[in-house]
C-alpha cells in the first residue's frame, strides 16, 4: 500500500490547532491543510495535541505544527498570533537534525532529534522546559543528562510534566511533580531528574494531568502508576498486563490495549471516558485525549467516546455534551475513494485520523455513520 496520505481533524479549534484552514470548532472530520495542499509528502508517525497547538511528526523525521504561535511553543516564529494550516518547523530550530519523538504540553513542546538532542519550546512556569529554575520562555536545548552509551527510546508528557525513557530502562522527568508523578520528593522539578525506586526496566510511558504510567516489556507485565490516586488510578490498577500492545492516557484515565484487541481502562469516568466496554470489533489502537478517546477496530471502523462538547467525539452527544455508555462511529469523507485508516491521535478536545489510499481495495460497508451511535 503506497497511496496518498490524508489527515482529518475535528474538535476544538479556536486557535487553528486542527490545521483545517479556519478557526471554528467542528464535529465533522475535515481534511487538514499543509500550507497550500491536503496531501502529506510522507506517512505520519505520530501526532501530539497541546493546549492550543498540534505537532505532526512524519516518518521522514520532518515536524509540522499548527495553532497558537505567539509564545513560540511549537518552534515556529511568525508575526501571526496563530495559524490554521500546518507549517513545517525549520530544521534550524532543531539544531539541523531530524525528529524522532515529540510531545505537546499545555503551553510548551518537547522534541527529541535523531541524534538524541532535546529541544524545548514555549512557556515553562512549572519547569516544563527542563532548563532550570526561573527559566520560563521560548527555546532551549537541554544539556545531556544521561550516559553517553544510552539513547532515548520514549518521550511522554502531561499538561505540565514530561518523562523520557532510556535504552537501559532508566527514567528521567521534569516539570510539575507536586503529586509525585516525577517520583520523590514531590515538587516542581526544574531540570531533568532520575526517577528512583523502580524495580523493573521501563520501556514505555504515558502521562496524565497528575500521574505518570510506566511499563516494562510486554512479556514481563510490570507496571506502576506514579502520582495522585485521584480517580483511583493507583488503587484500581489491574494485575500485571501481559501482552500489551498500545498505551494511552487522558488527563485522568489510563488505557491499555492487548494483542487480543481487549481494552483495559481505569480512572476517571464521569463523562464516559473509559468507554462502553463493547465495540464493533476487536480494538487495534486507542488514542486518548484530555477527556475523550478514539479507537480503531480491526474492521477499519473509527469510534469515539467521552467528553465531546467541542465536537471531538462527533455529532451525537447527550445533554451534557458527552458520549457516555456507548461510542460514536466516525465517518470520513474520502471523496469517493477508499482510504484505509492508518492511525489516530487525540489532544485537548481535538481528534485526528490519518488514512492512506488503498490500491485496488473496495470500500468496506460501515455498520454506522457519524451521527449514529453504536450501542
Amino acid at each position: 500500500m503506497g497511496g496518498e496520505v490524508m489527515l482529518y481533524a475535528f474538535g476544538s479549534n479556536a486557535c487553528g490547532q486542527l490545521g483545517i484552514g479556519h478557526k471554528n470548532d467542528t464535529s465533522t472530520p475535515q481534511p487538514c491543510h499543509v500550507l497550500d495542499g491536503w496531501q502529506w509528502a510522507a506517512s505520519i508517525d505520530t501526532i501530539k495535541g497541546g493546549g492550543s497547538h498540534t505537532l505532526v511528526l512524519l516518518e521522514s523525521g520532518e515536524l509540522f505544527a499548527s495553532g497558537l504561535l505567539s509564545d513560540e511553543r511549537t518552534g515556529l516564529k511568525s508575526s501571526e498570533n496563530s495559524v490554521a494550516k500546518f507549517h513545517k518547523v525549520p530544521s534550524t530550530a532543531l539544531g539541523g537534525s531530524q525528529v524522532k519523538l515529540c510531545a505537546a504540553l499545555w503551553e510548551a513542546s518537547i522534541v527529541v532529534t535523531t541524534n538524541d538532542e532535546i529541544h524545548t519550546f514555549g512557556l515553562g512556569p512549572k519547569g516544563e522546559l527542563g532548563a532550570g529554575q526561573g527559566v520560563h520562555g521560548v527555546a532551549h536545548k537541554l544539556d545531556r543528562f544521561w550516559p553517553p552509551e544510552e539513547h532515548i527510546v520514549d518521550l511522554a508528557s502531561g499538561p505540565s510534566h514530561a518523562i523520557v525513557v532510556l535504552s537501559d530502562g532508566d527514567v528521567y522527568g521534569w516539570g510539575n511533580g507536586r503529586k509525585g508523578q516525577l517520583g520523590q520528593p514531590a515538587e516542581i522539578v526544574w531540570k531533568p531528574r532520575k526517577i528512583v525506586g523502580l524495580n523493573f526496566q521501563v520501556v514505555r510511558a504515558v502521562c496524565g494531568q497528575e500521574f505518570s504510567y510506566l511499563v516494562s516489556k510486554d512479556d514481563e507485565g510490570y507496571h506502576v502508576v506514579l502520582g495522585s490516586d485521584k480517580w483511583r488510578l493507583i488503587s484500581d490498577a489491574p494485575a500485571p498486563i501481559l501482552g500489551w500492545e498500545n498505551l494511552s492516557a487522558s488527563w485522568g484515565s489510563i488505557f491499555v490495549t492487548d494483542y487480543s484487541g481487549e481494552l483495559h481502562a481505569w480512572g476517571r469516568n464521569d463523562h464516559g471516558q473509559l468507554g462502553p466496554g463493547h465495540y464493533p470489533g476487536p480494538l487495534e489502537y486507542v488514542a486518548a485525549g484530555s477527556e475523550h478517546a478514539l479507537a480503531l477496530t480491526s474492521y477499519d471502523n473509527v469510534v469515539a467516546w467521552g467528553w465531546g462538547e467541542h465536537g471531538n467525539c462527533g455529532r451525537n452527544l447527550d445533554a451534557q455534551g458527552d458520549v457516555k455508555g456507548r461510542s460514536n462511529g466516525i465517518k470520513l469523507d474520502t471523496f469517493g475513494k477508499f482510504s484505509k485508516p492508518m492511525g489516530l491521535a487525540a489532544g485537548c478536545a481535538t481528534s485526528f485520523v490519518w488514512t492512506q489510499l488503498a490500491d485496488g481495495e473496495a470500500p468496506p460497508e460501515l455498520p454506522f455513520e457519524d451521527a449514529t451511535a453504536f450501542t
